[in-house]
């Protein structure tokens, strides 16, 4: 799931391997490695593809932390901060931010940047018609076309 969520992070960024490798002081065949989940980076390492992508080194290596991504032109997001702690609807541009509910997807933003919101929501567990399982996404903020804010909690 690392490997995955490295290449997401670099191609959303619109680097090579090579640049990466560069940037870091790796080889490109270390990148790579990452990448297909045959190594992972050292904590130096890791701690310096966070800084690189604008992510926290916790939603870089958490596994149950998904990373979703789409290209995107630069947009004016200063009014959005207010957002964060709040209970909200998104809706998004092309169906990638999937919920796994029945009802309408509200979703609790956890922390946000000039690239990243990070959100939180509840789904029913598999195999459990009253167990609730918590989900927690990164997701670029090119997807998310809207928000509405909903007084209702989660």
């Amino acid at each position: 799931m690392l490997g995955e969520k490295l290449m997401r992070l670099r191609k959303k960024h619109g680097y090579s391997q090579q640049e990466v490798a560069d940037l870091i002081s790796v080889t490109r065949q270390t990148i790579s490695n990452w990448e297909s989940d045959q190594g992972i980076p050292t904590l130096d390492k890791a701690r310096m593809l966070a800084n690189l992508y604008n992510v926290s080194l916790d939603d870089l290596t958490e596994n149950d932390v998904e990373v979703i991504i789409k290209e995107k032109a630069k947009k004016d997001l200063h009014a959005l901060f207010s957002l964060v702690g709040q209970i909200c609807i998104l809706e998004c541009s092309d169906g990638s931010l999937l919920f796994d509910t029945t009802t309408t997807p509200k979703a609790k933003i956890i922390d946000m940047n000039e690239d990243w919101i990070k959100i939180q929501y509840q789904r029913k567990s598999a195999g459990s018609l009253f167990k609730k399982e918590t989900v927690t996404k990164l997701v670029d903020l090119a997807t998310v076309n809207g928000f509405e804010v909903v007084e209702e909690k989660i």
